[in-house]
């Protein structure tokens, strides 16, 4: 094998096994169990240590003995206290009490200890998680001490971790590697709200329910890619769905939701060393100066808790939260890590004005009245830059990164309840669409299997791999996978389909030259090259604007469409040509039989002929779709954008089953509705449906619902107006990344081709976006939902992609073939890819059906979506972007034509 073949599968093989395991665990395993597993191995190795000190572990056995004892005048209390100053006197006892390693026995016991402790707690509360019951136990209370984790688990790269940092730790490595988001698993509701009676009289309870709405989601925006569904309830309060999560996890949501960030810089007393030392030699005397507060500066060091008592002025300085113009964490000069904060320009200001005044003394950094830090001012700081440092994790420096760039909270917060929450397509729809899925993807493999006989193989085992590679790259970046995430995949796989299919038609063109077999998937593969990255990179310009710009789902569609993208390239270009030419080497492959279209041979299509009328039906479409929306403007959007009525029941009997109240639903004329059971902390079922528009008395429809249902007695417990999940900032920052992505294509296209050549790919794509959706709201009477957004971006990157392979074809033959007029070009040049086009339409069409005809619910608006796209796609990909450049030559060629003439009119003129 030769040295560069070798090296490519080796690259090959590391990245396919890598990614894969990096998928595993799957799911959450118990975190006590991983507890155990991780710290078995310095658990063991303290046990047999500790056997050299059987009189010191004696001895520490009477000492809780005596603890437990209550009466220190009984008998038995003084025999065992006796007892234990025997021992303590023995030879024995002096002579292991020398010997190095007892820190093995402390530990031994401290283990015993904990693991008695998690099992008490466990017995008080059955419903504890594991990670609260170790938290709990390791950190002690009044009456038990403290227990250091870091004795029994270590963590890499670090040395005494502290509790927090461990309990972490467990929690990563006990998670499972896969995040589905609400719409797939279900997750948790926190139901936030504020006194709206403490807000001022020129504050209305719907404007601040506004902001601090907002204010949340940038929170849990900065937390990382959990998509949350965010929405007002009432004038004074907003429901958080989350997808669901560990307890630990939880905590973190909960602290994040209920800080106010309320950033402050106060002033250490300059007498503080004094203070300290009064306060310290009689704390229950003294009496804190009344223009000062007394603070703890808490930290963990080496596993200990540490803590510093200062003096700070009342009064802080006119060092404003809200003047802060990032934070970010970071790692500081001892390792650690710390919050890194820019203020703007009146920030600065004020900070170098408070730091000049003030060099040589302590300035304590104060986040929601805790003191995390007093550093010493050493200098004015001008650099408008400060740090807040602590014994922080990575996740809580995040965290507070994030609540502190969000901003203040103007009001007050409270989580009044909490519910878990199952998945919000309803597990009929998944249950249907995961087994269309894999009908499709059936389809699709033996589709390939049949039409390109081995090369199939090889492409099947390309699209494998493609899935194994996004799937794991989501898992190691803990990205979280949505139904629009989903159609991130299924537009990966047809370009992942569409990649193959053209390096394979390339190939045959090239046997059909006469080539051998080597020569020709060489030339193959380097023809296609360009086609495939020109394609790619003009989606990957996309979903980087829809990621920066876009919010929620969209920004889920696009780092799954990125990871797609990277993964289809990988495969096509790089995995499918190790094994060609693996096989080509070892003569193992000699021929690569193909089927094909005998109607596509040597086809000589005018598409040219009826251009007007293309153009001009068209037209009719787009303006037919414009005028279906501005008619159902009051219907159109979904639950998911304009909100509605939400109902919750109580449910005594058998619950009923979620598709049965949806049909019952839809027979009484509520198609616009979503279904779902959640439950309350008490672990009670709770019923809850919500319909965009309620056109009869809650009384009487609960009624009527309880009356359809009998086994159940359905109560009504709560009836909400409730807002939007997806709020005008979504629909703003959807155009915006729309916009920006179109402008990148047109510059990109206008670089790789022609200017004309990116506006009419801009405006084919345009044309399909704006046909598919007028199609689904006329003949469906479709509703604007997050799934409908999910499968009109799909189309979006299928068409581009379409309009691009078929613009590469020209650029080729331009060069290539002389003497055609530029419509001929182009004629030519779609009739080269019209088998590539067919191709590539029927496979994914295949998925596409098995998703039309057995995926309910959602998954059929999707799929309906996603049929009329692959249709209109594919024909202004053929017939629009081609006619728009078409026309574009037409018109220039006349000028050139009269250019050309009066050159030839002057040089004769010269010649007379």
């Amino acid at each position: 094998m030769k040295k560069s073949l070798l090296i490519r599968w080796s690259i090959m093989l590391f990245v396919v096994v890598a990614w894969t395991w990096s998928m595993f665990p799957l799911q959450d395993s118990d975190y006590l169990e991983r507890f155990r597993q991780l710290s078995a191995k310095q658990v063991n190795k303290h046990m047999r240590a500790a056997e050299k000190f059987p009189a010191l572990e004696e001895a520490e056995g009477l000492k809780k003995q005596l603890v437990e004892l209550e009466d220190r005048e009984s008998e038995e209390y003084k025999a065992i206290e006796q007892q234990l100053k025997d021992l303590q006197n023995s030879e024995a006892y002096q002579a292991q009490a020398k010997l190095p390693g007892a820190d093995s026995l402390k530990a031994k016991i401290d283990y015993q200890e904990l693991m008695q402790r998690v099992a008490d707690i466990q017995e008080q509360d059955s419903k504890i998680s594991g990670y609260k019951a170790l938290e709990r136990a390791a950190n002690g209370d009044s009456e038990n001490y403290r227990i250091s984790l870091n004795q029994f688990v270590k963590v890499p790269l670090q040395g005494k971790s502290s509790n927090k940092t461990i309990l972490r730790y467990i929690r990563i490595k006990s998670a499972g590697k896969l995040n589905l988001g609400l719409d797939l698993k279900g997750g948790t509701e926190f139901i936030v709200g504020f006194d709206s009676s403490e807000l001022g009289p020129n504050d209305r309870a719907e404007e601040v329910r506004d902001r601090v709405l907002e204010i949340l989601r940038n929170r849990l925006d900065n937390m990382g890619v959990t998509e949350p569904e965010i929405k007002a309830i009432t004038s004074d309060s907003i429901s958080i769905r989350m997808p669901s999560v560990d307890e630990a996890d939880k905590s973190d949501i909960r602290s994040t939701i209920r800080q106010s960030a309320r950033l402050q810089f106060h002033l250490v007393a300059i007498n503080n060393n004094e203070l300290v030392s009064q306060y310290h030699a009689d704390p229950r005397r003294f009496q804190t100066p009344i223009h000062l507060l007394r603070k703890e500066i808490e930290e963990e060091r080496n596993g200990e808790l540490h803590s510093e008592v200062v003096f700070i002025e009342k009064a802080a300085e006119q060092i404003k939260g809200d003047d802060v113009d990032r934070a970010i964490p970071n790692v500081n000069q001892f390792g650690h890590w710390s919050i890194s904060l820019r203020f703007n320009a009146r920030g600065a200001a004020a900070f170098a004005d408070v730091t000049g005044k003030n060099v040589g003394r302590r300035l304590a950094i104060v986040l929601d009245d805790r003191v995390y830090s007093a550093p010493n001012i050493r200098e004015a700081i001008t650099g408008g830059q400060a740090e807040i440092s602590g014994a922080f994790s990575f996740e809580e420096a995040k965290r507070l990164s994030g609540v502190i760039a969000s901003g203040n909270l103007p009001v007050s917060i409270q989580i009044t309840s909490e519910f878990g929450t199952e998945p919000s397509l309803g597990i009929d729809s998944i249950q249907n669409g995961a087994v269309a899925g894999m009908l499709g993807l059936f389809l699709v493999i033996v589709m390939m299997l049949w039409y390109y006989k081995f090369a199939g193989l090889i492409a099947v085992a390309a699209l494998v791999v493609n899935a194994l590679l996004v799937i794991g790259t989501m898992a190691i970046t803990k990205a979280t996978i949505t139904m629009p995430g989903i159609a991130g995949m299924v537009l990966t796989i047809g370009m992942a389909v569409d990649a193959n299919v053209l390096i394979f038609e390339r190939i045959r063109e090239e046997l059909l030259k006469g080539k051998s077999l080597a020569g020709a998937v060489e030339a193959g593969y380097k023809r296609v090259f360009a086609c495939i990255l020109d394609a790619n990179l003009t989606t990957l310009f996309t979903c980087f604007f829809l990621y920066k710009y876009g919010s929620g789902s969209v920004r889920g569609f696009a780092v799954t469409l990125s990871f797609g993208i990277a993964a289809s390239m990988f495969t096509a270009l790089f995995m499918t040509r190790a094994i060609f030419d693996l096989l080509i080497e070892r003569k193992l492959l000699k021929t690569l039989p193909m089927r094909s279209f005998k109607f596509l041979h040597n086809k000589n299509i005018n598409f040219f002929k009826y251009s007007r009328q293309v153009i001009i039906l068209s037209i009719v479409m787009v303006l037919i779709s414009i005028l279906t929306v501005v008619a159902r403007r009051d219907t159109i959007l979904g639950i998911d954008f304009s909100g509605g009525t939400q109902l919750t029941y109580t449910c005594e009997g058998e619950p009923p089953d979620v598709e049965k109240i949806r049909g019952w639903l839809a027979d009484q004329g509520h198609d616009r509705v979503r279904v779902g059971y959640k439950r309350g902390q008490g672990g009670d079922r709770e019923l809850e449906v919500v319909m965009a528009k309620m056109d009869m008395e809650s009384g009487a429809f609960s009624q009527a619902l309880d009356e359809a249902f009998p086994e159940c007695k359905l109560t009504i417990s709560s009836t909400y107006s409730v807002g939007g999940s997806v709020g005008t900032k979504f629909r703003n920052d959807a155009l915006l990344a729309s916009l920006l992505s179109f402008i990148a294509i047109i510059i990109y296209i206008s670089f790789r081709f022609e200017f004309i050549y990116g506006l009419a790919a801009v405006l084919a794509v345009m044309h399909d976006a704006i046909v598919c959706a007028g199609l689904f709201f006329l003949l469906h009477q479709g509703e604007l939902s997050l799934t409908v957004v999910a499968a009109i971006m799909t189309i979006i990157g299928y068409s581009i992609n379409d309009t691009i392979v078929i613009f590469d074809r020209i650029r080729e033959n331009q060069h290539i073939i002389k003497g055609l007029s530029y419509s001929e070009l182009i004629n030519l040049s779609i009739n080269e890819t019209l088998s590539r086009t067919i191709m590539t339409s029927v496979t994914t069409m295949l998925a596409v059906l098995a998703l039309l005809v057995m995926g309910g619910g959602v998954i059929f608006d999707f799929a309906i979506i996603m049929f009329y796209g692959l249709i209109v796609g594919t024909y202004s990909s053929i017939c629009i972007a081609t006619a728009i450049v078409n026309y574009w030559h037409l018109r220039k060629q006349p000028v050139k034509a009269h250019e050309a003439g009066a050159k030839k009119a002057k040089a004769k003129a010269k010649k007379a």
